[in-house]
């Protein structure tokens, strides 16, 4: 199938404006690539028939099955590794030091972009494992919240089924967490319910208002804002700053970064870790 420059320019701000994700002048292989399985599937004879579809508001279906076929939902159980030592070994330690002062305190964290749940999965289990070690303390599950979202029903659907493939399992999760955590059923492996009962999924699209997850601690942000564009970058972190508590923090990817938006961030080394710790706005700020 053809797809001419005029239908490509179409289809590309039809994605921008569904799902953020900005196609530079050189990806218009990858929409030929990942958008001719789907027109196929729903008898659509050609891009331009398809670009017709979209002007007339296409269904919900097509729409989800374009999001998803241009949205990368790469992920695995603890990925990276050095941002889970952080949160362990800095993240709540801190919060552990608080918890002194403050024994109500609840611990906010939302995992923004979490595809198939192994992210914020992975965080859950190394709470879990933090309260273990600290119930003299009189810390408990219920001290903490995790939240996670995604653009995707069917990752959602994935990630709240919590069942996944033996490959899925074994990049990046250690023999003893899977023993620990995972019953087999059948040629599968499913989470155990302690866990999946400490995250709430969420769909979300960050082309929408984000206020409606209300605020955190922290905000797991990773390998999303690589898709956006600078405007659309800065108005999602801006909202994050808005959604923040005071000192909360926010990690992103390795390809990311907020060093633009330093008058709203402080950035906090750890490790191999780049942090970033809300700042307080200027009245001043706050107006532009």
């Amino acid at each position: 199938m053809n797809l001419s420059n005029q239908d490509f320019n179409y289809i590309r701000d039809y994605i921008k404006k569904n799902c953020g994700i900005a196609l530079k002048d050189d990806k218009k292989y990858l929409v030929h690539q990942r958008l001719e399985p789907i027109l196929k599937s729903y008898q659509i004879n050609s891009f331009a028939e398809l670009s017709i579809q979209l002007m007339k508001t296409a269904s919900t279906k097509l729409r989800e099955d374009i999001i998803l076929a241009m949205t990368t939902n790469e992920t695995s159980f603890f990925r990276d590794r050095h941002p889970f030592d952080t949160f362990e070994k800095f993240v709540l330690e801190r919060f552990r030091k608080g918890f002194q002062t403050q024994k109500d305190k609840k611990f906010r964290i939302w995992s923004a972009g979490s595809s198939t749940g192994q992210e914020p999965y992975t965080i859950a289990m190394l709470i879990y494992e933090f309260v273990e070690k600290n119930k003299h303390e009189g810390f408990s599950i219920d001290n903490f919240v995790i939240a996670a979202s995604d653009i995707s029903t069917r990752a959602l659907n994935k990630a709240k089924n919590a069942t996944y493939y033996d490959a899925e399992i074994n990049r990046g999760l250690s023999s003893e967490r899977k023993n620990k955590y995972f019953k087999q059923v059948d040629k599968l492996w499913q989470l155990e319910k302690h866990i999946r009962n400490m995250v709430t999924f969420y769909q979300l699209n960050f082309m929408d208002s984000l206020a409606r997850m209300g605020s955190f601690d922290m905000i797991f942000c990773r390998n999303v804002l690589i898709y956006f564009d600078q405007n659309t970058k800065k108005t999602v972190i801006r909202q994050f700053h808005r959604m923040l508590a005071d000192s909360g923090l926010l990690i992103l990817g390795a390809m990311e970064n907020a060093h633009n938006e330093s008058d709203m961030f402080k950035p906090i080394r750890y490790g191999s870790t780049l942090l970033y710790e809300k700042k307080r706005l200027s009245p001043t700020f706050l107006k532009t």
